[in-house]
């Protein structure tokens, strides 16, 4: 014998019409929470100055064989002051050596503002001409650089 389905067999086994719209309007406001959450963290990374920088530059470099001398002229090309803390050649802390307008490098660091130059010398005895050197500048904020300059 064939069963008849009628239509109140189905409405008995499924969710009531006051259920399913309250399981709707859930997922419509998580969708909407998530949705708050990803723009207002989008809009607060867009509008949040970002930390200002050091960066810097060579203008020029210069190494002497016969004064034993190495000079760099270091402009600071970022968005905040630096304080320049040490100078290596080689790898080798020289920053005792090294002065700026002859005068040394104090130990709380040379302050150099935004967009100014500074012109280092170092005095570095042993080069040989046309040997590469290297050269690296350190501020007390972690920018460094770094370059290589050719004995002359």
């Amino acid at each position: 014998m064939i069963h008849e389905v009628k239509e109140n067999d189905y409405v008995k086994r499924a969710f009531s019409a006051v259920i399913a719209s309250l399981i709707l309007m859930l997922l419509a406001v998580a969708a909407g929470v998530v949705v708050y959450a990803y723009v207002m963290g989008w809009i607060g990374g867009a509008t949040t100055n970002p930390r200002q920088t050091g960066h810097l530059s060579f203008d020029s470099t210069w190494a002497s064989v016969t004064t034993g001398n190495i000079s760099i002229a270091v402009r600071n090309v970022g968005g905040t002051n630096l304080l320049i803390d040490k100078v290596y050649i080689q790898g080798v802390d020289l920053t005792a050596n090294c002065t700026i307008l002859n005068i040394a490098i104090p130990g709380t660091g040379y302050s150099l503002a935004t967009q100014a130059v500074a012109t280092l010398v170092i005095k570095y005895t042993g080069m040989t001409t046309g040997t590469f050197y290297t050269v690296q500048v350190a501020c007390k904020d972690g920018t460094i650089i770094s370059q290589a300059v050719q004995a002359q």
